[in-house]
Order: C-alpha cells, then structure tokens, then sequence
C-alpha cells in the first residue's frame, strides 16, 4: 500500500525556456519503493509555467525576475512536492525595496533580514536602543512568528532573554537587569518609540515562573515605505561568516557590484565581502585590506592592498571576473559611494588553476557587528 508520494528531482534551478521532466514515485510505509505513477496520477503548478500529464514542466519563454515554483503531485489523498527555482540570465538588480529578500537565494534568507533603512537611520538619530529594538524584533518576525515574538529563557537551546541581554550589551555588571522593574526601566523606551511608529501594536511583560522576565511583542501596522536594504544579522546562532549565492553555477565572465555598509560594535567592524565566479573580493576590517581570494583557508592565489573602511559608511564593492587564456583574471575595487568611481581596478589577482564558472553571491563575517547590502548588480562583461 502507497504511503508516500517523492516527486523528482525534488529541487531543480532552470532558466526561462527550459523544461523540466518529473517522475511521481510511490513508497510504502517501510521506504520500500512500490512503483511510478502515472495514468493515476494529478499534477499542478503554482507558479511560472506550466506541466502537462506526463509530467513535463514548461517554463515561460521569459521572465525578468527570479521566482518560485512548485509541482505539486497526488494521488488519492496522496501528496508530494517539488521545488523549483526559475532564474533568468544576466542582467540583475536586487535593491530589496519590496521588503523582501528573493526566495531563490542560496543561504542567505534567516541569516539576513529584508530592513526599512529610512526607519532604521530616524530610530537611531532618535534613540540608538530604539533602533537596535527595531532590528532585534524585525528579526523574529521575519525568522520565527510574522506577527509575535516572545523573549525569554524558557527554551534552553535559543535562551532568547540572554541573547536579547547580550545583543543590547546589558548582559554582565550594574547594566544587567535582574528584576522586572529593571528590565521595564531599560527597554520600555525603545519600546514605546516603536509602537508610536505604529512597528509594533503593543508590548507585555510577565515573570515566567524561575526563568526571569517575558517579553512578548506585537507586529503593528507599519509598512515598509520602499528604501529597503538586506541586513546580515548577529542574532542568529549559526551563519554570522558565511557564504549566499543567488544564481546558476556554470555563469561565467561577469561584474558584480553592490552597495555595502557596516555598522560598529564595541569599536569592531565586520568583513564584508562580495562573490564572483568563486572568487571573493573582500572589505577586511581586522587587517585593513582590500582582498580577492578563492578560498580563505589557503590563500594560493589571493592578493590584497591596504585598505580601510570607515563604520555606518556607504561603499560600492566591484569585482570583475573573467576568463582570460588558461586563466582567471580577478579585477576589484572599492570606493565610498558618494564618490566617483575610480577609473583603475584597484586590486588584480590572476589564478592558473582557474575556478572557470560559478554563481555570484555574497560573504559577510557578522560575528562582529551587522553589514548591510543594497543595489546588488550582476551584468555579463561587455569585452
């Protein structure tokens, strides 16, 4: 007897006009696989695109924007899912002012956050812990509940009171809140800022049992107005340095550039870095230095400059790749974004085992402190 429907390949990454070929396969409750279905068999898409019955998949012929889709495959009650990621050819621009982060991209939702970068900078003109409140409960609303978040220590693994203690440097010493009273005294502010930007609805604190304070907050009614920016965030408990891509592996020959910032923390900058062709050009903060790599463990082919970025700073990071002989040729630059761009690639690496594909994408160390990215740009070299 059928217990189990496995729609495959259940992850696919096409571009517009490709198809796709499905199977629906049947198991029984031991795993043990019974046989394909198919005269008895129902398919539907949601999404781009269409599927006909014997489970081909069609991609519209174009599509300026990459999406989601999904093939949904039953039989009786039966039901099994396959994903796919349709994603057109160069050119890209993400500037994320939907208020959304693609759901296409590869390691880069949860450990960054779609931020309103308007309502952030007005918070922290007005009150910095306003801002950092912002940041730390748009984070749970987008990464656990959409509309309520609760804090405290009752779950062990996440600790959420701690971390919230620690995130706002108020975890240790006379800064430490240890009653009620004091935890009212140090958050409500920032608390009552947000709810008169109607961000949140409301706020309630509870003692819960022996674990300390309960924050519980509501999503309120604001939107985000349009000028939004992706946060990597320091809140999350695996992934602050990590790596994100967005794109088909075999992309070869071509520019990446986006707008970066990063905040300071306890005077520390992150690294902010962004992905080519497997190769990262790099903001070093620690070092001071402009980097392009291919694998930060072993450094065979990296080359650096002095370089240093200042904190709460715009940037633009360029990194040129291409392919050149038997060779990869790595060309980056870096330069305040509210100055020109300068006409020299500022640091060059060549690489004789060269990577000669990959999909473009982003680094970030946020171990230290937040790093923001805007008007992310992917063109095809033009020689």
């Amino acid at each position: 007897t059928a217990s189990h429907i496995q729609v495959a390949p259940v992850e696919s990454l096409l571009r517009p006009g490709q198809n796709q070929a499905f199977q629906v396969r049947l198991y029984d409750a031991k795993g043990q696989f019974l046989r394909l279905a198919r005269a008895d068999v129902e398919l539907s898409v949601e999404g781009a695109g269409s599927i006909d019955t014997q489970g081909l998949y069609s991609t519209p012929g174009a599509a300026s924007q990459p999406s989601a889709v999904y093939v949904t495959a039953r039989v009786g009650e039966l039901s099994g899912r396959a994903r796919i990621r349709l994603i057109p050819d160069l050119p890209w621009e993400f500037n994320f002012d939907n208020g959304e982060i693609p759901i296409t991209f590869v390691g880069v939702r949860y450990r960054h956050v779609p931020l309103d970068w308007d309502f952030y900078s007005s918070l922290r003109d007005r009150d910095p812990r306003a801002a950092d409140m912002y940041l730390w409960t748009h984070t749970s609303f987008v990464n656990a509940n959409p509309r309520t978040a609760v804090f405290d220590d009752s779950n062990p693994r996440r600790r959420n009171w701690s971390g919230m203690l620690t995130f706002f440097g108020l975890d240790s010493g006379e800064a430490k809140p240890k009653t009620l009273d004091a935890a009212r005294q140090s958050f409500d502010p920032a608390l009552q800022i947000l709810v008169e930007e109607r961000f949140l609805a409301e706020w309630q604190w509870n003692d819960f049992e022996d674990a300390g304070p309960r924050l519980t907050v509501t999503k309120g009614t604001r939107l985000q107005p349009g000028n939004g920016v992706m946060c990597k965030i320091r809140t999350i408990p695996l992934g602050t340095k990590s790596q994100g891509w967005m794109g088909h592996p075999d992309l070869k020959d071509y520019t990446v550039q986006a707008d970066v910032l990063g905040f300071v923390r306890n005077g520390r900058q992150p690294d902010i870095g962004i992905i080519g062709q497997r190769y990262t050009l790099d903001m070093k903060s620690t070092t001071k230095q402009l980097q392009i790599r291919t694998w930060a463990a072993q450094l065979r082919m990296a080359q650096s400059i002095p370089f240093e970025f200042r904190p709460d700073t715009w940037y633009t990071l360029k990194l040129r790749t291409s392919a050149e002989g038997d060779k990869a040729v790595l060309r980056g630059k870096s330069w305040p974004r509210d100055e020109p761009e300068p006409a020299d690639w500022m640091v060059v690496a060549e690489d004789v085992s060269p990577n000669v594909t990959g999909s473009p994408g982003v680094f970030g160390d946020a171990r230290i402190a937040e790093l923001i990215y805007d008007n992310f740009r992917v063109t095809a070299n033009a020689d």
